[in-house]
């Protein structure tokens, strides 16, 4: 059975409302449990003290709040990020890493520019965000395979910006073996997305971070924003733990957390929680290079050596908003479901997410005060299942050791295309969340934010994004 990618994610969200028909596992008292940890993060010093006051403030220091200040920074506004712990600590720093458009429907355009910009970051900064641009593999086993690739190339080829267009094509004989060396499957052929690239979580958003503070960006640490104020029915400011900031746009970019932050003033933001899990395995002759997946075998080397390698499993959490979202997620089961299979997670984290208050007054401590670094415990069993494929496949790694397991969260809407939007109800609120491969459409989100923030004409389509669409 093979599974595209955005048909494990939909299914995983929309999995934690119901089965739907679709063959799932037991729900049991599974690994993947939100709980309080460390940042796998490259440190970065944020500020102790607020501002009185800023044209803009976001919420959350991740990949896409970090992004969205460097290209407002560069118009000239006055930006402040709050982050209720450090900086890029959630999962920012634990995402795959594959910066990649394969499988992504309907926003190839974002994800082409997104790696169109991150092909100039490192000179941009002048620093190593550790992006490196050396294409990823996709094996085909036969001739069903090579069809469905070429029937995603076209369609997505033709929604490629002109400056950014798809480089890609099928490889063979010497080139294919140089790619997959050593493989167990006789691959017929291999989709080579040239393009492509890879990112280290724990280094991407981090080294922006550090650019964007020498750009007169102020990241305050350990600093949850409890809320919004209002003045005429728009925005006027922020209440935060250490004090309100005086602005007349925010923009909520916090991750897992938007969507109880907004849910605080009355606005709904339909997304649902899926957990990854990820490891780092040491560096190992003869391996295969760059990135790739070959039938259930997903790998990335990183650039100290070592390679990252993650199942194509998902654990979905059965929580409160599961069943608040209902009718959101169930319309889309027939399209997106098949007969997929995932893992559903009925443990702690329900009750947890029944305990959790849904609203709260601005001088009240908020839920995100008491949850600073937070992320799922890794899932060892699906980790050493998918260490166990990567082996049987490519011997070469069964003198590889495991270094380092965690585990991350994302949120997604049910058409799993990322919220990145105005508030109508409110003039001056602002949200990018729902990414679902944020290191990858980090900076082009981030510049399409800023672009609608101070009128530019945007690079990207702002429509297929807009919250709108969800309601």
């Amino acid at each position: 059975m093979k599974i595209t990618r955005r048909k494990l994610l939909i299914g995983a969200g929309a999995g934690v409302v119901v089965a739907g028909g679709a063959a799932v596992t037991p729900m049991l008292l599974r690994d993947s449990v939100l709980e309080a940890t460390t940042s796998r993060a490259l440190p970065v010093a944020g500020d102790d003290t607020l501002p009185a006051s800023a044209d803009v403030v976001i919420v959350g220091a991740g990949m896409i709040g970090v992004a969205t200040a460097l290209y407002l920074a560069e118009r000239g506004l006055s930006v402040v990020i709050c982050e209720k712990g450090v900086i890029a600590g959630e999962q920012s720093s634990r995402a795959y890493g594959q910066v990649t458009s394969y499988g992504l429907d309907g926003i190839t355009e974002l994800i082409q520019h997104s790696k169109y910009l991150w092909r100039g970051m490192n000179e941009k900064i002048g620093a190593d965000t550790s992006y490196r641009s050396y294409g990823r593999v996709q094996a085909c086993a036969n001739d069903e395979d090579v069809a469905k690739v070429e029937a995603w190339l076209a369609e997505a080829r033709h929604q490629a910006p002109e400056h950014a267009p798809i480089r890609a094509r099928f490889i063979e004989g010497a080139e294919l073996e140089e790619r997959l060396p050593g493989a167990r499957t006789p691959w017929k052929t291999a989709f080579l997305q040239e393009d492509d690239g890879s990112i280290e979580p724990a280094i991407g958003a981090s080294m922006l971070a550090r650019y964007v503070q020498t750009q007169g960006v102020k990241i305050v640490t350990n600093c949850a924003v409890r809320g919004f104020e209002t003045e005429g029915g728009a925005v006027s400011g922020v209440i935060t733990e250490k004090g309100p900031i005086r602005a007349k746009t925010v923009v909520v970019a916090g991750g897992y957390w938007s969507r109880l932050f907004c849910g605080n003033a009355g606005i709904n933001l339909p997304l649902l929680p899926v957990y990854l899990s990820q490891q780092r395995i040491s560096d190992v002759a003869g391996a295969p290079p760059a990135c790739g997946h070959a039938g259930i075998v997903v790998w990335r080397k990183e650039v100290d050596g070592s390679y990252s390698n993650g199942p194509r499993y998902l654990t979905a959490p059965i929580i409160r908003d599961s069943f608040a979202l209902a009718a959101d997620f169930l319309p889309h089961l027939p399209k997106h479901l098949g007969g997929l299979h995932m893992d559903l997670a009925l443990n702690r984290d329900l009750v947890r997410s029944f305990q959790t208050p849904r609203s709260w007054k601005m001088d009240e401590v908020s839920p995100f005060e008491l949850a600073r670094v937070t992320a799922p415990t890794p899932n060892n069993e699906l980790l050493d299942t998918s260490l166990s494929w990567l082996r049987g496949e490519f011997p070469v790694f069964e003198n590889a050791k495991v270094v380092e397991r965690w585990g991350g969260v994302v949120n997604v809407a049910n058409d799993l295309i990322p919220v990145i939007s105005d508030i109508e109800s409110v003039p001056g609120l602002f949200v990018s969340s729902g990414f679902d491969f944020g290191l990858t459409q980090g900076p082009a989100a981030g510049q399409l934010m800023a672009d609608m923030i101070t009128g530019e004409t945007p690079k990207v389509d702002p429509k297929p994004f807009h919250l709108s669409r969800l309601l």
